[in-house]
This record gives structure tokens, sequence and C-alpha cells, in this order.
């Protein structure tokens, strides 16, 4: 799942791949300040198992249906390219780590970024956190998340 703020994207639990996947008590945090924003939020999950080389799984069954309801919506199974035409119309990213907060990134938009502790795109700098050291980036190991920080960050743009 991904918490595309529009006018918002998010990923699900999955053992296979931490960093695609927030904890359930980060997913109820991160909606909770989602449903206060005055805008439409886009929940964007697939729910079905996608599996990558080797047949190793790449994030779990995702199924956002009971985050639906206010300002919320959830997408599922958007194809690449509409997905991508969602970034480009929303306001801002907040989720996992994806290349949807890169495609964010090149799109120039707010990036409210999760990751587990010590993640090693983190801890090595790689090209795959460019965007990192923005003014419009925050980025924050799980525990770390604030919600009252994290709304705040959000409401300013």
């Amino acid at each position: 799942m991904r918490w595309i703020h529009r006018d918002t994207s998010f990923s699900s639990p999955s053992r296979e791949t931490p960093h695609r996947s927030l904890p359930p008590e980060l997913i109820e945090k991160t909606v909770q300040v989602l449903r206060q924003l005055p805008c439409q939020v886009f929940v964007v999950t697939r729910s079905y198992v996608r599996p990558g080389l080797k047949e190793k799984t790449i994030h779990a069954v995702e199924d956002a249906r009971s985050l639906e309801g206010g300002n919320i919506t959830v997408l599922d199974s958007l194809t690449v390219p509409a997905t991508l035409n969602l970034i480009k119309s929303s306001r801002a990213y907040v989720g996992s780590w994806s290349s949807l907060q890169q495609a964010a990134w090149l799109e120039n938009k707010p990036v409210a970024v999760f990751y587990p502790v010590n993640y090693i795109a983190m801890q090595k700098h790689s090209a795959y956190s460019f965007g990192m050291g923005r003014e419009n980036t925050m980025g924050c190991e799980y525990p770390q998340v604030d919600a009252a920080l994290l709304e705040a960050f959000l409401r300013r743009w």
C-alpha cells in the first residue's frame, strides 16, 4: 500500500521485504494523520502476491479496504503508468521505501518516507536515496515516526 496525498501513497506487512512494508501500528498512526487532512488521500495497493526473481515474494497480499471512507480512497492494482500519473497529479507522497518515493522526488513532490532501523540504503547513502537531503522530504526510521511532525510536514505543502 502507498498513500498518495492528493489532492497521498502506503505498504502492508511483509516478512520477505520489510523495507516495503510499514508495521501495522505505523499504518494505524499514519492513517489517523491522513484522515485529518483537508484533501483526498489515495491508498495505492495490490491485492495479489507479486513474485520477483527466483519467485521471492516482493510484497505480501495487501488489503486496504478497511481504510476506505471519509477522505481515503483505496485504489487496487493500478498499472505503472496510472500510478505515475497519480503521483504527478498529487500533492505529496507518504509511504514505505519504494520506487514510488523516487518518482515523487523526480516530480519534486514532498515525500514522507519511512524505513526500517539501520536500513542499508540510508546507511550507505545509496543512489536510491537521492532525495533525502531535500527540504521537502521527511525521512524516518519506523520507530521514530511522530504523528504530530508528520501532520505538520504535510500541512506545509
